[in-house]
C-alpha cells in the first residue's frame, strides 16, 4: 500500500473533473493505493481501500459465475476511486452519485473506472456498478454482445435483495414498456430516456432476466441470449422458448410482472426466488 495525493487524478484524464481545489478541507487530502490482479484502488479511507483489495476479485468472480458465465481476466485494469461519502464525491468530482465509465477506442476497451461514495453498504454499491464493467470485459474477451436489457437486468439482480424487492414492487404503479420494445431497445436509445424511464426499463429488464432464469433455466437463458445475438429476439423467442409469436411471449411476461409485483407487495415471495445461483450440473 502507498499513499499519494489528490492531484494524481488529473493524470487519468477522465471526463469527470476535479473541482474545489481551493477548499481547505481538501488541502492535505491523502489517498491510499492498493493493486490487485484486475484493479487499482485509490481510497481516502484506508480501511475502505483494504476491504476493497481483499474482496473485489471475489466479487468480480461472483457477479459472473452466479449466472453460469465463466470468469474473465480484464483486458485493462479497472481504476476505482473511493471516497467516504456523497458529499466528498461531489466536492472532488462534481458527482451526485457513484459513476462508471467504460472508454473504448476503435471498438476495444481502452480504460474503465468507477467513482464510488462508500457511505452505504458495499454490497449495495459495488456489485451493480462493477457488473457493468465485468459484462463489458466479458463481451470483449468472448467476442459477444449482450443486448442492453440483459446487461441492465443482470446488473440489477446482482444487487441487494431488499433493493430488488422495492424495484419490482414499484412496477405496479409504473407505465411499462411492452416486451418487444425492451428486447429491441439499443444502448443509444436507452441513454436518451429520462432517468425515470431508464429506471423502469432496468427494473422490467431485471424481471425478464428473472423470468428466463427461474422459469426456463440457465441453459435456455444462455441459448436465448446467443440466439438473439446471432438471429434476433423474434427467432430466439420461437426456437428457444417455444412461443409461437412474440405476442404470446408478451402475454406471459405481462402476467409474470404483475404476479411478481403483487406477490412482493403481499410478502409471499421467498428471497431464494430472487437469488441467482449457478445451476448444478
Amino acid at each position: 500500500m502507498r499513499k499519494t495525493f489528490v492531484l494524481i487524478f488529473m493524470l487519468f484524464c477522465f471526463n469527470t473533473s476535479i473541482i474545489a481545489q481551493d477548499d481547505q478541507s481538501l488541502k492535505d487530502l491523502a489517498w491510499h493505493r492498493y493493486v490487485t490482479g484486475n484493479f487499482t484502488i485509490l481510497s481516502i479511507d484506508d480501511d475502505h481501500g483494504l476491504w476493497m483489495k481483499n474482496n473485489l476479485e471475489d466479487i468480480k468472480v461472483w457477479c459472473l459465475t452466479r449466472w453460469g458465465l465463466p470468469d474473465v481476466k480484464f483486458s485493462k485494469e479497472c481504476r476505482i476511486f473511493c471516497v467516504p461519502d456523497s458529499a466528498m464525491l461531489n466536492k472532488l468530482f462534481n458527482l451526485n452519485d457513484s459513476k462508471v465509465e467504460i472508454r473504448r477506442k476503435d471498438g476495444s476497451i481502452e480504460i474503465t473506472a468507477m467513482w464510488l461514495a462508500l457511505d452505504d453498504k458495499p454490497a449495495k454499491i459495488l456489485p451493480i456498478n462493477l457488473s457493468q464493467i465485468i459484462f463489458a470485459e466479458f463481451e470483449q474477451v468472448n467476442h459477444f454482445k449482450f443486448p442492453i436489457w440483459s446487461i441492465k437486468g443482470m446488473c440489477q439482480l446482482n444487487g441487494l435483495i431488499s433493493d430488488i424487492k422495492v424495484d419490482f414492487s414499484s412496477l405496479s404503479s409504473s407505465k411499462l414498456f411492452d416486451l418487444e420494445s425492451i428486447l429491441n431497445l439499443q444502448e443509444d436509445q436507452f441513454l436518451k430516456l429520462s432517468l425515470d424511464r431508464q429506471k423502469v426499463f432496468s427494473s422490467q429488464s431485471a424481471a425478464l432476466c428473472l423470468l428466463l432464469r427461474k422459469e426456463f433455466g440457465e441453459v435456455r437463458l444462455h441459448s436465448f441470449l446467443k440466439t438473439s445475438h446471432h438471429s434476433g429476439s423474434k427467432i430466439a423467442t420461437e426456437k428457444v422458448l417455444g412461443f409461437k409469436t412474440m405476442d404470446d411471449f408478451q402475454k406471459t411476461y405481462a402476467r409474470y410482472v404483475n404476479g411478481l409485483s403483487k406477490d412482493l407487495q403481499e410478502r409471499v415471495t421467498p428471497d431464494s426466488y430472487l437469488t441467482i445461483k449457478k445451476a448444478e450440473r
